[in-house]
Order: structure tokens, then sequence, then C-alpha cells
């Protein structure tokens, strides 16, 4: 499934739904971990058409970036395991008894 979507710049991305594999290949580009989702954003993305490479995302505007980001974090923000939320759950609830019984200066 891709998604268009029109950059602040005016101009439009395709943006394609990823796989493993490519999530794979933006770590292999990525020179470290803070340029994976740029990386991972080269993979996904067309603009006007053109397919990019990691340093072409470098060179786009602040602006057309970000939007790109929140594209593609917006796939992900409903991908937490239910197990991982329950278990998120339960230290939350363990920390606020544990406040409550901590003396209070």
């Amino acid at each position: 499934m891709t998604k268009n979507i029109t950059l602040p710049s005016g101009r439009t991305a395709t943006v394609r739904q990823g796989r493993g594999y490519d999530l794979l290949q933006a770590q292999i580009k990525a020179k470290t971990s803070e340029e994976i989702p740029y990386a991972l954003i080269a993979e996904l993305t067309e603009i006007d058409g053109q397919k990019l490479v990691y340093e072409d995302i470098l060179e786009l505007d602040l602006s057309d970036v970000i939007a790109l980001q929140a594209e593609l974090s917006g796939k992900f923000q409903n991908t937490v395991p239910q197990a991982t939320v329950e278990k998120n759950e339960k230290i939350q609830e363990t920390v606020a008894v544990l406040n409550s019984l901590t003396p209070k200066a």
C-alpha cells in the first residue's frame, strides 16, 4: 500500500508500505543508529516520481524531512505488542505503589 502526501515544499511524496528488508537496508546504509530513520525514509519514499538515496534526504528542506518523519512514525504508533503494553502497565502500577510507601520529607 502506498500513500501520496504533499510536502510543505509543494513536492509530492509517495511513501510505500515497508517490509523487514527495508529496515535492514536502512540499518546497513546508516552510519549510526541516529541516521536509521533518514535511511528508512529513503528506502520507502519517492519524491516527484524519483527514487531517493540516503544522502538525498539529508539535502531536503527541514520541513519536508519532518513531514516525512511524521508520516512514517504514524505508521508505527499502534504496533506495540499487547504483552508489552500490559507489562508496562504492571510496572507503572508497581512504581505507584512503591512511591506511596516511600516516606515524604
